[in-house]
């Protein structure tokens, strides 16, 4: 088994103590040869456990207290050994076979870069299941690479020049086009899919994680105005800037009217996910939670935007990114 590929796994960690064992424990017991791979933590400035924790179980744990997701990846794989670079997030857990299926990938398709999407644990709240549409882990929504499950060959990604560390979230979106303008083809496979121990598991938490994803937004207003997602999120934005408006003004009418406008985002994206993960719909009530949560998805990624915008302004000299 020595002639396999010697592989990386680059992990980024803050304050993981509750859940960063177990997704460790699903990387060290994996059908891939044990002395064909290493684990790699890189801690991003933890207060808690999560350093201690790592140590204990990764063949390197970095330390690396200032900088975005990006960095804290590059971090990691820039102390990699692995001609194949492996990248998830430290609380996610992996099949057992999860390794050895991504390199087998690699090895048939030399100039591909590979992916998973997710797949609803165990007992997972109705947030997360009617989220991920997955619970048989046999199909994916998504199209891009997510930073919880890449797999790529080293020389790929450096010529891809790694991943971007001036964006605070969506850097493996960001890798995932370059890849494609630089004539990487890259395939999703529900083989490769993952559980994320930290999806949300309250609305509260859920529209946060929307605000912060959609913040990088106005880095680069040329290439948001290519995002469909984008698109709908404006005019969303707009239709809940209408309503409150007219509602101020006592203009009922007009004020339902555009609510009622506001949802066809909702139900573009959600029509959007059902289809993608093949769902089958089986109650208005399935469809009336899957709405809901497009809509809390639009109205976390507006406040994001909004919050980009004010950030961006409020800078000195501060001005939108065209």
């Amino acid at each position: 088994m020595s002639n396999r590929p010697f592989c990386s796994v680059v992990i980024p960690a803050f304050n993981e103590e509750q859940d960063i064992e177990t997704s460790l424990s699903s990387l060290v017991n994996q059908s891939y040869p044990r002395d064909r791979y290493e684990i790699i933590v890189v801690d991003n400035g933890s207060t808690d456990r999560t350093p201690e924790i790592a140590a204990a179980h990764a063949d390197l744990t970095l330390n690396m207290p200032d900088g975005n997701v990006g960095a804290v990846r590059n971090f990691g794989i820039a102390s990699a050994s692995g001609a194949v670079i492996i990248c998830t997030d430290a609380d996610c857990v992996v099949n057992s076979d999860w390794i050895e299926t991504g390199v087998a990938l690699l090895e048939k398709n030399p100039k591909h870069a590979f992916g998973g999407g997710l797949r609803a644990r165990e007992n997972a709240s109705w947030i997360e299941k009617y989220w991920i549409l997955n619970e048989s882990g046999k199909s994916t929504q998504q199209r891009a690479l997510m930073g919880s499950s890449i797999f790529m060959w080293k020389r790929d990604l450096k010529q891809l020049g790694d991943f971007n560390e001036t964006m605070t979230s969506g850097e493996d979106s960001d890798l995932y086009e370059r890849a494609l303008a630089n004539g990487l083809e890259v395939t999703i496979s529900p083989e490769l899919s993952v559980s994320h121990k930290g999806c949300p598991e309250t609305l509260r938490d859920f529209i946060t994680r929307q605000i912060w994803h959609s913040e990088n937004y106005i880095l680069d207003l040329k290439k948001s105005l290519q995002d469909k997602v984008f698109w709908l999120t404006l005019i969303y934005l707009s239709c809940l800037a209408t309503v409150l408006i007219t509602v101020f003004t006592a203009n009922f009418f007009f004020a339902t009217l555009m609510l009622a406008c506001g949802q066809m985002p909702a139900v573009i994206l959600s029509l959007k996910r059902i289809t993608r993960s093949a769902w089958r719909v089986n109650s208005l009530a399935e469809i009336s939670k899957i709405i809901l949560l497009d809509n809390v998805y639009l109205i976390g990624r507006s406040i994001g935007l909004v919050k980009g915008i004010l950030k961006t302004m409020s800078r000195p000299g501060g001005r939108l990114a065209r």
